[in-house]
């Protein structure tokens, strides 16, 4: 069993590195093309973020909050697409209040409190400006305190700023409600025990696949890699006819 090649490449979302479970890539598709990869966009919203995406013509599959960029990457194309979804949600502000807290968690010592909070929903611009400039004070002066100077100190500064606010980005830009319109036909798979977050994507076509295994294997499980392959192969057929 293969996938629709060329032209219609699968243009994969999935943020590297981040989690123990299997990558979209475990699907082992032909023609997969990944969006994410370095350098990531540094962007606070779903449509400034897909509009940074090198995004080709074919179906979309994304991983988790990825899902949340799928939708406003396929409604930049402006016509409709496939959409495949492996287990679906949404961030949350909680989400974003983790990633920065482990960021600074990182970061012995300092002095200074985090960068409010309180203003995140309504500037998502402005806080990642202001983490940008917390994270590299922090990674700073813990270099300092260890004897080195600022030469020596610039490169892993900004390496560790980057790293973070990237990954903040990528969750800012995956958060809240989606727009309503709908954008093709999409199917999400969804594991074992992973909630159906079906309300909260576009109107529209909409299969569930629900796969009986855990999340860490829900991309590498032969029951997935035969649905989407059918799905695709299906939507593909009718895109020409």
């Amino acid at each position: 069993m293969t996938a629709p090649t060329a032209p219609d490449a699968l243009m994969v979302l999935d943020y590297p590195g981040r989690r123990p479970e299997a990558p979209v890539t475990a699907l082992g598709l032909d023609g997969m093309v990944a969006l994410l990869a370095d350098p990531l966009p540094v962007e606070g919203t779903g449509p400034a973020y897909a509009a940074r995406l090198d995004d080709g013509p074919g179906p979309v599959l994304a991983y988790c909050a990825a899902s949340a960029i799928a939708v406003h990457l396929a409604r930049r194309s402006g016509h409709p697409r496939p959409l495949v979804l492996f287990d679906p949600m949404p961030t949350t502000d909680d989400d974003v209040a983790r990633g920065y807290a482990d960021a600074v968690a990182q970061v012995p010592g300092g002095s200074e409190p985090p960068v409010p909070f309180g203003e995140l929903p309504a500037a998502p611009e402005a806080f990642l400006r202001a983490v940008r400039q917390d994270l590299a004070r922090r990674a700073e002066e813990a270099l300092r305190a260890q004897g080195l100077d600022d030469e020596v100190t610039a490169g892993p500064v900004a390496h560790f700023t980057r790293q973070h606010l990237s990954y903040l980005a990528y969750l800012l830009a995956a958060r809240g409600a989606l727009p309503r319109e709908p954008v093709g036909p999409v199917l999400q798979v969804l594991s074992r025990d992973h909630p159906d977050h079906g309300d909260w994507l576009p109107e529209g076509p909409l299969t569930t696949l629900r796969v009986d295994c855990d999340r860490a294997g829900l991309t590498a499980h032969e029951t997935t890699r035969t649905g989407v392959v059918s799905f695709l192969s299906a939507t593909t057929r009718r895109q020409h006819a």
